[in-house]
């Protein structure tokens, strides 16, 4: 089983082995009736396609990160609280980053970078919700999740649980504005982005 986040990529090889009629899909029985599934059909096969739920399984980016040593430090620290305020904007919830929901009539909050210097984004979730987060233009390396140091866990959209803290380091490398925001759509309107403006 895979656990993927929106806009989050997976590449797997699955071997073939069990020949019918299966369904592959999310594992809410809903999610599936509504679109969130296929049919995989071997070759001389017919019948009812057939899901077969899968045993218990818990998720852990830990299990793709590399042994050894720690992350290399950051040359700055950028701690980051996720908050939710239920209901409030016509009934939306509003997402908000130290406090402050990103307005898309001032274009703020921007956090100012400089160039090529390492930063580590430290998040806590103050929400029980999951966040896809996403740096646009950049490759981070996810350096803390769920307690645990790691490194060498390369991504660009990574799932921050609900209660969890998790960081990530990222290099300015790129000129000019980065969009950060979570990749949940509803929570991006309503707040949840910064700008980082690279001298």
């Amino acid at each position: 089983m895979l656990w993927i986040g929106t806009a989050e990529r997976v590449s797997a090889l699955v071997e073939m082995d069990r020949p019918g009629v299966w369904v592959l899909g999310d594992l809410s029985d809903d999610d599936r009736k509504n679109g969130m599934g296929t049919v995989v059909e071997y070759a001389g096969r017919s019948g009812s396609p057939r899901w077969i739920a899968p045993p218990h399984f818990t998720w852990d980016y830990r299990d793709f990160a590399r042994p050894g040593s720690p992350a290399a430090r950051p040359d700055h620290v950028i701690d980051l609280l996720v908050e939710k305020r239920n209901a409030a904007d016509r009934g939306f919830n509003v997402w908000t980053l130290n406090g402050v929901p990103f307005s898309m009539d001032t274009n703020k909050p921007v956090l100012d970078i400089d160039r090529g210097r390492r930063y580590r984004m430290r998040f806590r979730n103050a929400t029980d919700d999951i966040h896809p987060l996403h740096l646009h233009r950049h490759t981070f390396e996810v350096t803390h999740i769920a307690g645990t140091p790691t490194h060498g866990l390369d991504k660009d959209v990574v799932m921050l649980g609900g209660y969890q803290a998790l960081d990530f380091d990222f290099t300015a490398d790129q000129p000019g504005l980065s969009l950060f925001h979570c990749h949940q759509q509803l929570h991006m309107d309503y707040g949840f982005m910064i700008l980082l403006r690279r001298s």
